[in-house]
């Protein structure tokens, strides 16, 4: 049995084909598969398995210069509800507009807009950002950041990754409550033991139950159970991987509720994490949402 700090980490998209991989492998830890030639033939497998929902990671950028002529339907996107438009005339040139679109991958796919993908370009500044954090939490903290159904999102999941495995350690990994910050636990043969003359007796005892569900989630393995009917021992404790993707605005929103409390005081892990995702926009991105 592991017990970790939560942790957040902004993830960047330098290549679109990459960075859809990298998120959707999240789902079944298998990092591990990723190598230098695997993100075309990946992406092409979740699009013909019809798994679109990871394409949403994905963000794509496009411009085009209308003149007289100009073929590109920008109304698609307009009626798009997770796409976001700006348009700029040039006041010297009246018959010119800039186009600024702001979308994803699946509604690429889905809406057979494959052809657009030649107007894709690096973000320009009236362009709208989506950004990409991945979140390490417990299960507890992931059931409320799912509740911003306006994120696109790709989790860990239970029912397909085996914690008997080698890859796993052997055994359950769990997230470390943010006001048991000071109780005493130490790693022994890469296993976490508490200090049980320096921690509290509830500290103690929650120790004890996680490690009562870790041998039967293992017991249950050993009987001839799969993951997905063994995972009904995991507390909400358990940790989890889960990676978030939006716009700029559903982020500072996101702050909004979790962060600063303007709908009722957060969970102090919810709120712990949300400030480590927030330190990130200030130290990697340079933004104060």
């Amino acid at each position: 049995m592991k017990l970790i700090k939560p942790s957040v980490e902004y993830i960047p998209q330098e290549d679109i084909y990459k960075h859809i991989e990298l998120c959707a492998r999240t789902c079944y830890k298998s990092e591990d598969k990723i190598t230098e030639d695997s993100a075309h033939k990946f992406v092409d497998g979740l699009i013909k398995a019809g798994h679109l929902a990871m394409l949403e990671h994905g963000t794509v950028y496009l411009r085009e210069i209308r003149v007289k002529g100009a073929d590109f339907d920008l109304q698609k996107y307009y009626n798009n509800p997770y796409s976001k438009v700006h348009t700029f005339y040039d006041e010297n040139f009246p018959e010119t507009l800039e186009m600024l679109v702001t979308t994803n991958m699946r509604v690429i796919i889905e809406n057979e807009l494959q052809g657009d993908l030649k107007y894709a370009c690096q973000p320009q500044d009236g362009h709208d950002r989506r950004y990409t954090m991945k979140f390490i939490c417990d299960r507890g903290v992931s059931h409320e950041l799912v509740r911003h159904r306006v994120f696109s999102f790709a989790q860990e999941s239970q029912r397909y990754c085996n914690y008997s495995k080698d890859k796993f350690d052997n055994g359950i990994t769990f997230i470390k409550p943010s006001w048991c910050d000071k109780e005493a636990t130490s790693i022994v043969s890469n296993t976490t033991v508490v200090d049980t003359e320096k921690s509290s007796a509830e500290f103690v005892l929650w120790m004890l139950y996680l490690a009562d569900a870790e041998r039967a989630y293992l017991k249950l393995l050993e009987m001839g159970w799969t993951p997905q009917q063994a995972r009904s021992v995991l507390p909400n404790a358990t940790k989890t991987e889960i990676v978030m993707t939006g716009f700029e605005d559903d982020w500072k929103h996101f702050f909004d509720l979790r962060l600063r409390g303007t709908t009722g005081k957060p969970h102090p892990d919810m709120q712990y994490v949300a400030q480590l995702a927030w330190n990130e926009f200030k130290d990697k991105l340079n933004l104060e949402l």
